[in-house]
């Protein structure tokens, strides 16, 4: 399932958003922007009470059965009461490594689990190191609902990940950045944490709204700054630290600011954005016109045809910000998906988008579009 996000046995789907859905359709949608508690409340976050094992231990095989000491290979006794287990067959008498399995304990290693939602039973999230400390998911909120609180953010969306492995948390910022008084991104600082030991806590600022796991992923690749708190040492007392981190991302949105500005500034022809188009694609375009075949001059009219006519560029036509646009917008809605329909190609691409699969892509078209200002 391309959303990843945590199905319940009653058929409720952990997680939450603000006033729009997500492209999945799944979950709550709250009227307006949502407090903590009931950002964990809606995307059933709430009472996990994630605890740690008292110890771990390992199935291992030995070398002999533990009821008749047969070795592997061999054939059990006949009093050995092994074979009589109902899942194995009559004439299954000789000894597997299965049957030599015994218990050895794991030192410095425990395992994280929770109560589930709905059922109310237990379920094994993962193994983590003795010293590990648990963040509830409450916690977490609380420690976002602090940057929240200093930044005048919002929270947008939350929800559960992979069976309850991870957890995320989003905040619209208070101010969408415009560049050039005309086009407006909104930003969003996103929190990500994990319970099963193979990941950490994050804080990024990013243009992506995390509504799934494909969006995860995006928003985890799609940015310029991060902050990744080590669960060795627990949130408390990081609030300045986290202020700190406040303080990069924001550095970084003037930054991000500036570049967009000096794109949208500088006037772009179709000749030059032919030439953008050669920089991002050289292994299709840097060979002579004569020897493109249908792919290569489907793909040079949709990205030229996204410059001179799309709506989305209607307030930025003829600039280098418009050149980069186009190129995205073509990655994210107009790249051909073969052999499926215009349903499935739409979610095709939507999965490529938010899996980040063409950030690179992005990437470069972002940096060829600067270079193209620094020469002008």
């Amino acid at each position: 399932m391309a959303h990843e996000l945590e199905l319940f046995a009653d058929g409720s789907t952990a997680f939450a958003a603000a006033r729009e859905p997500g492209w999945h359709r799944l979950g709550t949608v709250a009227p307006g922007p949502m407090t903590a508690q009931e950002v964990l409340d809606l995307a059933q976050l709430s009472n996990w009470n994630i605890r740690k094992s008292l110890g771990l231990t390992a199935v291992v095989p030995g070398e002999k059965c533990q009821e008749c000491n047969r070795k592997i290979g061999a054939k059990h006794t006949q009093k050995c009461p092994v074979p009589q287990e109902p899942d194995r067959g009559s004439d299954d008498l000789v000894v597997s490594e299965e049957d030599t399995a015994q218990l050895l304990p794991v030192d410095g290693w425990v395992s994280t689990y929770r109560t589930t939602p709905v059922t109310g039973e237990l379920q094994n999230l993962g193994i983590v190191s003795g010293e590990y400390p648990i963040i509830q998911p409450e916690e977490f909120a609380e420690f976002m609902q602090t940057i929240v609180d200093t930044s005048g953010a919002v929270f947008d969306t939350g929800g559960s990940l992979r069976n309850g492995r991870d957890i995320f948390l989003t905040m619209q910022l208070p101010q969408a950045v415009t560049i050039g008084g005309v086009d407006e991104i909104g930003l969003f600082m996103a929190g990500f944490n994990n319970y099963s030991g193979q990941g950490k806590l994050k804080v990024v600022t990013t243009p992506v709204r995390v509504v799934c796991a494909n969006t995860e992923r995006a928003a985890l690749r799609n940015f310029r700054s991060e902050y990744t708190f080590r669960h060795s040492k627990g949130l408390q007392g990081r609030i300045a630290e986290a202020r700190e981190a406040l303080k990069i991302n924001f550095e970084w949105t003037e930054v991000f600011k500036a570049e967009a500005e000096s794109m949208i500034n500088t006037k772009m022809s179709a000749d030059t954005f032919g030439d953008l188009i050669k920089a991002v694609w050289p292994e299709k375009f840097s060979k002579p016109l004569d020897d493109w075949k249908k792919p290569e001059h489907d793909h040079w009219d949709s990205l030229n045809g996204l410059f001179k006519n799309a709506d989305t560029q209607e307030n930025i036509r003829g600039t280098v910000w418009a050149g980069y646009n186009s190129i995205t917008e073509y990655l994210d809605w107009e790249i051909p998906v073969p052999g499926v329909g215009t349903d499935a190609a739409e979610l095709a691409r939507a999965d490529r988008a938010f899996l980040g699969q063409y950030n690179k892509l992005k990437h470069l078209a972002f940096s060829k579009s600067l270079d193209i200002v620094a020469a002008k």
